[in-house]
């Protein structure tokens, strides 16, 4: 490939004196699609310093143009240091971030994306003001310049120079009045602050004091079902963040979680999938006490039951067996299953026929929850192997599941065949006829 030279540069300047700008913006297409580099640093600096004209430009009505003209503009910003954009081209990117044309705003939020990246210039950036005008656009009506525009938030946020502007008194103005047009777009601001709150703790002193925590878990307690599920969705986000879960958890949020579902109101069901989902990542963390949370908050647990026993969506049943095998694997899991012997005995008498005769997939992730519960824990549970039976016994027979969960009277070589597959695929894909079998009589 040829090197970009100063013919190339001249033959671009002269279209662009002559006011012939659209053949300006097909030479800079024809020459940088066709060359490789600059040759030397003044031809460097003589293509860069081309972007700032074509910007005023971009006033033109015809939508072949601007797109031809953001096509040349993207590549010689390529070639243009994150120092010169930041130095000379404010102007250049706070009219791109307010132009009609979804393409040069996108094209703007690159070239910040590609600043805010760059950590020695997050001050830099900042001090120019031009970041207010991202917030702006997460208002804006094409999903693609909100996708950037989140995109360039958080890559600012990632930097702790960065969450100062985000949550100065300057951004959260700007959040505000952004927020404030509708729910749609209080929602993509509420996004943006969740994400910096999962990857910085200083982010999230930042919301709490700022009050921007509570505007986002306000809408918990909406009388509007959509709003409720949507606040509740990002709790369960939230609750990635170890420090976020303690800050949720001293707010009394899970706690009011839990008397929805106590109340058993009839919107309580609509819930019941996200609330599945957040117990499922706190008995996933490691750090937390899966037994505290569940003897302080028992609705979670007995949702999970409720739900395996009689809700009668696949997808729904499937998570809870899902829980229920996370709660198995755990120690402090095991002791919630013991507290709730009776509930879960129930249960797995559910999950058991469902293995004998459900989905493959039932019988996939339900065998894997069957075995997480009969597992032996590496320490010893006062009175866990007398439960062990009882619960064996709530199955609709050995048939099947000897193999697949470890009967506790049994020598510990009955268990390592749960480990292999083939064996257990083809002991639960036994005729219809098995699983008739051990529906006898109920003093089984």
């Amino acid at each position: 490939m040829a090197e970009i030279n100063s013919e190339h540069i001249s033959l671009i300047q002269r279209f662009i004196n002559n006011g012939k700008y659209e053949e300006a913006v097909d030479a800079v297409n024809i020459v940088l699609s066709s060359a490789s580099q600059p040759g030397n640093i003044s031809v460097y600096k003589d293509l860069t310093s081309l972007v700032p004209q074509f910007f005023p430009t971009l006033t033109n009505t015809s939508d072949d143009y601007i797109s031809k003209c953001c096509k040349a503009l993207e590549k010689m910003l390529g070639y243009t240091s994150v120092e010169v954009i930041l130095s000379t081209m404010d102007t250049e990117m706070k009219s791109g971030l307010t132009h009609p044309s979804p393409e040069v705003k996108i094209l703007c939020l690159k070239q910040l994306i590609r600043c805010a990246s760059d950590r020695t210039k997050i001050k830099s950036l900042t001090e120019l003001g031009v970041m207010r005008f991202s917030i702006v656009l997460l208002a804006d009506d094409d999903s693609s310049v909100v996708k950037y525009c989140n995109k360039c938030l958080l890559s600012l946020a990632s930097h702790d120079e960065g969450i100062a502007f985000l949550y100065s008194e300057e951004g959260i103005k700007a959040m505000h009045e952004v927020a404030a047009i509708s729910d749609t777009v209080r929602y993509r601001v509420y996004d943006v602050i969740i994400d910096s709150i999962i990857q910085s703790d200083q982010a999230l002193e930042c919301a709490v004091t700022n009050g921007l925590l509570s505007s986002l878990l306000k809408d918990l307690q909406s009388d509007d079902i959509l709003l409720r599920l949507t606040a509740l969705e990002n709790v369960v986000r939230l609750a990635d963040s170890c420090s976020a879960y303690t800050t949720l958890k001293n707010l009394g949020i899970f706690k009011g979680i839990g008397s929805w579902l106590a109340a058993g109101n009839a919107d309580a069901m609509y819930t019941v999938p996200s609330v599945v989902k957040l117990y499922g990542k706190v008995c996933q963390k490691q750090n937390v006490d899966v037994k505290q949370f569940s003897t302080d908050n028992p609705e979670y647990f007995t949702a999970i039951c409720d739900m395996i026993q009689h809700n009668p969506d696949p997808s729904v049943k499937l998570a809870c067996v899902d829980v229920l095998a996370i709660l198995g694997s755990r120690v402090d899991g095991k002791e919630v299953l013991l507290n709730k012997s009776h509930d879960v005995g129930r249960t797995i008498k559910v999950i058991s026929e469902g293995v004998c005769g459900g989905s493959d997939e039932f019988k996939d992730r339900g065998l894997v929850a069957l075995a997480q519960t009969f597992s032996k824990p590496d320490v010893y549970i006062p009175d866990l192997e007398m439960v062990f039976e009882s619960w064996y016994k709530c199955c609709d027979s050995g048939t099947f599941v000897r193999g697949v969960c470890c009967p506790v009277r049994e020598p510990a070589s009955t268990c390592e065949s749960v480990r292999e597959p083939a064996s257990t695929c083809e002991s639960v894909r036994e005729p219809a006829s098995t699983c008739e079998s051990v529906r006898e009589p109920a003093s089984t």
